[in-house]
């Protein structure tokens, strides 16, 4: 009889234990790999809160400057920017100028404490930052911050562009604003949400300086009041409005670093300006960059002139460079002089003082001079300023405005008052001023006697920077 094999017990209960033995070892390598994956993902994710905590440095100290503390040096402890029981990040930022007085360097150091009690920081991110300042846009042959206010008296205003943040208005309506564009961001809440309004005309010039335009460009975020053309198109214009994405000026101000580097030396006082025969050189010597720059003062200083006013008298100043004062021009009595500029490259008269002219003129031939002024509205002018007077341009006797070279630009309020602009001899539409920008202008010249205002349209306008902002221009991860 032949006996069949009995199967072996037990094999099976072996092979699953080894199994089970091997799948618990690859289980544990496998949440061994994950908690190391879980902790290096955390760590890259606080690392990364480190270079956060840095940029934000690097933002706010871009923002202080933007404020306008161009001397701002940086923070003199850490800045906690968050702070809960697990853990806090800061972050510390040193600013130095750069290769010149238009560059800073920001070198910002993040870092996370982990607890946030923690005395030493866990992990740690240092980047530096170059920011250049520079504008995003240039002036126009009128610009303001806020309004335009063409008065009773004026017959032709006339100018190429004009850009407004807030309205325009005129008295008369026999005064003409001649323009080739014009652009006004806000409104008069008082006079139907009017962008342009009043009882003036809107006139398209004979000719236009840009190739192929035939028609006034006028955009506005609101309503155009002057009919004709009011919101429609005609022959003569070309109207956009109620535009919702128009942007304003941010600011007129224009430093005079951004012009003037530490090559220039400080005069002390203003002799060049009040000694000496006519035509007065300024700076007094060739080549000298000898002005009130640089300096640790701000505004009008007492040692300038007579307690801080400087009477220009009729004289002819000659401008040979960039230049500085700390001064009022002829606060206490308005004065008539005279600006030549021998080069053909603008130059800049920063004045931190007002400016009070009964008539102005630049000497034939002259380059383009660009007058800015830093002061604020002087009460004196207000019975005849209603939109402020930092820059006065009046007018005395039979003397006469005839300064086509000359930009006037405000930080606050231009007023134009009685002014008297060219002579009988002069072409009926010579230029009389090269443009004007100010916080508000105020225009009540004499009514074509004997001439109007006529903006120069051929000034260089588009080297003079408005809206200067600092910028990131460069990124390095130290």
């Amino acid at each position: 009889m032949i006996r069949t094999p009995k199967p072996e017990r037990g094999s099976i209960i072996v092979t699953l234990l080894a199994l089970m033995a091997i799948f618990s070892l690859m289980l544990l390598g496998l949440l061994s790999l994950t908690n190391e994956n879980v902790v290096r993902a955390k760590s890259r994710i606080l690392l990364l809160q480190a270079q956060y905590a840095a940029e934000s440095g690097a933002d706010a100290a871009l923002a202080t400057l933007n404020g306008g503390n161009t001397s701002y040096s940086g923070t003199a402890t850490d800045t906690t920017l968050l702070s809960i029981a697990q853990y806090k990040s800061t972050y510390a930022v040193t600013v130095a100028t750069g290769s010149n007085d238009k560059e800073r360097i920001i070198t910002a150091i993040g870092k996370v404490y982990i607890p946030a009690a923690a005395s030493t920081p866990t992990y740690t991110r240092k980047i530096r930052v170059t920011a250049q300042r520079s504008s995003t846009s240039t002036a126009s042959s009128i610009v303001s911050r806020n309004i335009i206010s063409v008065a009773s008296g004026v017959k032709n205003l006339i100018a190429k562009d004009v850009y407004v943040n807030g309205y325009i208005t005129m008295a008369k309506n026999t005064t003409n604003f001649v323009a080739e564009n014009i652009t006004v961001a806000g409104k008069n809440t008082g006079a139907s949400n009017c962008s342009i309004g009043g009882s003036g005309n809107l006139v398209k010039p004979t000719s236009f300086t840009n190739p192929g335009q035939t028609k006034t460009n006028i955009t506005v975020a609101f309503n155009n009041c002057i009919n004709p053309p009011g919101n429609a198109s005609n022959s003569n214009f070309n109207v956009s409005a109620n535009q919702n994405n128009i942007s304003t000026l941010q600011s007129m101000y224009l430093p005079f670093s951004q012009y003037m580097d530490s090559s220039y030396t400080n005069a002390n006082n203003c002799n060049d300006w009040t000694t000496g025969s006519s035509p007065r050189q300024i700076p007094g010597t060739s080549s000298s960059k000898k002005t009130h720059y640089p300096d640790n003062g701000t505004g009008v200083s007492t040692s300038c002139g007579t307690s801080g006013d400087v009477n220009l008298g009729s004289n002819q100043y000659n401008i040979t460079d960039n230049v500085h004062i700390r001064a009022n021009l002829c606060a206490a009595s308005g004065c008539t002089p005279t600006f030549y500029n021998p080069s053909s490259s603008v130059v800049y008269v920063f004045v931190e003082g007002t400016v009070n002219f009964t008539s102005l003129k630049t000497a034939s031939g002259s380059g383009p001079i660009v007058l800015i002024v830093y002061g604020a509205d002087p009460s004196s002018k207000t019975s005849v300023c209603p939109y402020g007077g930092a820059v006065y341009l009046g007018q005395q006797g039979s003397d006469y405005t005839k300064a086509p070279a000359m930009y006037l630009l405000a930080n606050n309020g231009i007023c134009i008052d009685s002014t008297k602009f060219g002579s009988n001899s002069d072409p009926a539409n010579a230029p009389m001023l090269g443009g004007i920008g100010g916080k508000n202008i105020y225009v009540a010249s004499n009514p074509s006697t004997p001439r109007d205002l006529y903006l120069d349209p051929a000034f260089p306008v588009n080297q003079i920077p408005i809206d200067l902002s600092w910028k990131a221009v460069g990124y390095e991860r130290l």
